[in-house]
């Protein structure tokens, strides 16, 4: 398992196993695949992070809550992310790890497995999409 820290283009964290899908023939990653993803949110206000009086050991955070949420709830399957997506990639720290595996596990404890793909009934082969 590889957890990281993935910023989005559009400014979100993402904490996430991270895989890079690679073609067969070449070396170079051309997306990357997100399990287990879940959208991180620091719960403190900018002024009590920067606060000098109240500064923490930034390898442990802290007291710095975080709020995790489902990445992309909707979807069903593989999670793939385009390259341009990303912006960085990084390891977190301990407490990101923990965290995370906490919300993981809830969520999986909440979530049914009711949303079923029936692969038994295919469209017609004149069905014309756009």
């Amino acid at each position: 398992m590889s957890v990281k820290v993935v910023r989005m283009q559009n400014g979100e964290d993402v904490v996430a196993d991270v895989k890079e899908i690679r073609p067969e023939s070449g070396k170079s990653a051309i997306a990357y695949e997100f399990l287990d993803a879940m959208s991180v949110q620091i719960l403190r206000s900018t002024e009590d992070m920067f606060d000098e009086t109240k500064s923490q050991d930034m390898d442990s955070l802290g007291d710095i809550k975080l709020e995790f949420f489902p990445w992309s709830p909707l979807a069903t399957g593989r999670n793939i992310v385009t390259l341009y997506s990303v912006v960085a990639i990084s390891d977190p720290h301990s407490n990101v790890v923990e965290g995370w595996q906490q919300a993981l596990e809830k969520y999986k404890s909440l979530t049914k497995d009711d949303a079923k793909i029936d692969h038994t009934q295919t469209p017609p082969d004149n069905l014309f999409a756009g």
